[in-house]
């Protein structure tokens, strides 16, 4: 039986401008690895790692691609290299192989080898969501993590005293590899994941968070809306600082409120309610 293969895009981060993962992430890779100072993109897709090495050739981005390369595991030396780091106020990312290292105290550990599921916590997208979540009282709410990738932000709401979560992808591969992250965390009991958009569920959510770029965000705004309960709360993470103002007055426009921000970067996540 042949092995599967994939491909690599290898980006030179001399200017380390973190924009590159919102362009690259437009074509769906496996996920993310640093390897030095490069960015580096994983693809099952041979087309769609060209796509997106021609996008970044378009903007004058430099890269180097590499095709039909067998598999073993890409993230094996990104894992094995990891080490853990805080985020917010009470966080510790361990991104590497599952470990029982302890975390320093007062921080709650999220144990999350990086995989083909997006969200380990390294990018600012990811942190902004976390420290957001933070700022909350979670505590007895039901938490709807839309797009959840590596199930992370759901993770991130249990911790934090959420009575449960639901994390839902459409991606079944990232939620397989997901179910295997709540292993991981004695609070991984209260996270729900299902393979499924907004719109296929049902109920209503006080506090939705959504690690996802304007152009994922916006096509799903309206199924994300009916999930949200009277009052609630949604955190919307994944904008570029570039793209933040010609977005919110796309959401102010389909009543929406700005109740906070919180920026990284070249990243911003902002905190939203339903206008009366």
């Amino acid at each position: 039986m042949s092995r599967p293969i994939y491909s690599r895009l290898v980006i030179p981060r001399k200017a380390r401008d973190d924009a590159i993962v919102g362009l690259v992430s437009q074509y769906a890779p496996l996920g993310f690895s640093e390897e030095g100072r490069d960015l580096v993109a994983c693809f099952r897709s041979a087309s769609a790692a060209r796509d997106a090495s021609l996008t970044l050739a378009a903007s004058r981005i430099a890269c180097e691609l590499t095709t039909d390369i067998p598999e073993g595991d890409p993230f094996t030396s990104f894992r094995e290299a990891s080490r853990p780091f805080p985020v917010g106020r009470r966080f510790w990312i361990d991104p590497g192989d599952p470990s029982d290292s302890r975390s320093p105290a007062g921080r709650i550990p999220l144990r999350l080898p990086a995989s083909r599921a997006f969200g380990t916590g390294s990018h600012e997208s990811t942190r902004l969501a976390l420290m957001a979540l933070e700022e909350g009282a979670l505590e007895g709410l039901a938490v709807l993590d839309v797009g959840t990738g590596s199930a992370v932000l759901a993770l991130a709401a249990a911790a934090l005293g959420a009575r449960c979560a639901v994390g839902c992808d459409t991606d079944f591969e990232a939620v397989a590899v997901a179910r295997g992250n709540l292993r991981l965390h004695p609070f991984g009991e209260r996270v729900t994941l299902v393979v499924a958009a907004p719109a296929a569920l049902r109920g209503a959510f006080p506090l939705i968070v959504a690690n996802l770029l304007p152009e994922e965000f916006l096509p799903i705004e309206r199924s994300v809306a009916a999930r949200l309960a009277s009052s609630g709360r949604l955190i919307l993470s994944g904008i570029p600082l570039a793209g933040e103002p010609r977005l919110l007055a796309r959401l102010r426009a389909k009543r929406w409120r700005l109740t906070g921000r919180l920026t990284e970067g070249e990243w911003s996540c902002v905190c939203l309610e339903r206008a009366s």
